[in-house]
Formats: structure tokens, C-alpha cells, sequence
């Protein structure tokens, strides 16, 4: 059986009135799809700590998703934490770039500068689309560990998943288990 980890992002996550729904609704999917959550963590807006958990998890699971952390302010950093944990350049998009002010301009509201670092693209990531936001996801293989990286509210997290990841991971997870019959 294949094996996930998933890595909430996010300072707030750590209040004690706060329950991490992304994680739970995850493993449930993911469950359903054949594939063993072994580790849920949630980590603060630290980089250092945050590279660590990256680090780790691509070496002991099949599957790594993070949630959280792609957003425009300056604490977003899932993006550029994870190029650096897998030794990746980061890199603008300017097609990504163009759809984030599409969407602003779609509001009659010009685009804020500092949305710009959510058209930034890990080398060799596939860029997930969000039409309910701004933060478009990642997904990428590296190694034997295919990673997604998913923004953190719920009304973008579980259709991007749903739309663009859970076929993917079925398919891994039942090459998975044809391997396991060889």
C-alpha cells in the first residue's frame, strides 16, 4: 500500500480554537484511494522547520500533499520553502501571472503587487488551476514522491484536489498494488 503525508502550513493552524479540516478531509480521500496517511503535521510559518518536514517526508512517502501557505502575504511561504527543500528554482510564470490579474480585473479591482509571488512556479511543477481563488496549486514529481501543493481554504482545497490530484494518486495507487502482485 502506498503511503501519504500530509503537511498543514500555517502559524494560525497552532491556536487552540483552530481545527486543521484540511487534514482530516484529506486522509479521507486518500484512504478511499488505497493510499496510507502514516504522518499529519501541522507547521507554523517557519522556514527552517518547514524545510525540514519537506526534506523528510519526500524520502519516507509516496505521496506528500501540503496545505496552506500559497498565498500573497509575506507569511505564504510554501512555495519557495519547498523549491528550496528539493533543490528547485523558483521561478515567475507570466502566463500564471496574466490569469491572476484576469481574475482581479473580472472583479472591476486591479490586481495587488503582492499577488505576483502567487504566479511563482517551482521548476518542473505542473500548475494546478483555482477558480475559486487566487493561489494556484503545484503538483510535481521528485524522485520516487509525487507532491501537491494545495491552498489552504477548504472551498479551493478539495475541488483542486478532487479536479486535479485524486486521479493522479488513484492511478499510483493502483500501479502500487499491481507492483505488490509481481
Amino acid at each position: 500500500m502506498l503511503t501519504a503525508e500530509i503537511i498543514a502550513i500555517g502559524s494560525e493552524l497552532l491556536a487552540p480554537d483552530r481545527t486543521d479540516t484540511n487534514s482530516l478531509w484529506l486522509t479521507e480521500q486518500l484512504n478511499r484511494s488505497g493510499i496510507d496517511v502514516k504522518l499529519k503535521t501541522i507547521v507554523g510559518d517557519d522556514d527552517a522547520r518547514l524545510e525540514e518536514l519537506i526534506k523528510d517526508a519526500v524520502k519516507r512517502s509516496r505521496v506528500v500533499i501540503t496545505t496552506g501557505g500559497l498565498g500573497p502575504t509575506e507569511d505564504d511561504i510554501t512555495r519557495k520553502v519547498v523549491a528550496r527543500a528539493l533543490g528547485r528554482r523558483l521561478a515567475l510564470d507570466e502566463k500564471v501571472l496574466a490569469e491572476i490579474r484576469e481574475r482581479f480585473q473580472s472583479f472591476g479591482v486591479t490586481m495587488p503587487e503582492r499577488n505576483s509571488r502567487q504566479a511563482m512556479v517551482i521548476e518542473g511543477a505542473e500548475v494546478l488551476p483555482n477558480p475559486n481563488g487566487t493561489a494556484p496549486g503545484l503538483y510535481l514529481e521528485h524522485a520516487e514522491c509525487s507532491v501537491a501543493l494545495l491552498p489552504g481554504p477548504p472551498r479551493e482545497n478539495q475541488p483542486m484536489y478532487k479536479n486535479h490530484v485524486q486521479a493522479r494518486f488513484e492511478k499510483l495507487s493502483a500501479a502500487g498494488d499491481l507492483a505488490a502482485l509481481r
